[in-house]
């Protein structure tokens, strides 16, 4: 196979860095109506879908329970959600997406995930530098 030179070109650059220097930190919106919650989430590209803590979804007035069930199984545990459809809001990029709330208090992780935010993008990374490298999926 010949490798064949590729240049890419992106509309946003995100620096990642942080203090605890674990994963990639994305700030995000999420909405439903006229309410919203902003937070920071963690980018995994292994995860299929986007999954956060239950408290977000009762902060936009959600009634978790009423969403699509679903489990989730990891490489050390199960866990219980709730799918909604929201609008997220990344940089400067707005999408509707179906995205899981844990039914458990206790759940800490918000996960930017495959389905619902990772396919809206085409994205570099230069991990070195703690360079995230984006644009929407359908902009040049």
């Amino acid at each position: 196979m010949v490798a064949v030179p590729t240049t890419l070109t992106f509309r946003h650059t995100h620096n990642y860095a942080d203090q605890s220097g674990s994963g990639i930190t994305i700030p995000i919106g999420l909405s439903v109506g006229a309410k919203s919650v902003r937070l920071l989430a963690k980018l995994d590209t292994g995860a299929s879908n986007c999954i956060f803590q239950r408290e977000y979804g009762e902060q936009l007035g959600l009634v978790l329970e009423d969403g699509e069930y679903r489990t989730f199984q990891t490489a050390t545990s199960t866990f219980e959600t709730y799918g909604h459809n929201v609008t997220i809001s990344s940089f400067e990029w707005h999408f509707d997406s179906i995205v899981y709330f844990s039914r458990d208090r206790a759940f800490s992780r918000n996960v930017l995930g495959r389905n619902g935010w990772l396919q809206q993008f085409r994205l570099a990374l230069v991990d070195y530098d703690s360079l995230l490298h984006l644009s929407h999926y359908n902009q040049l």
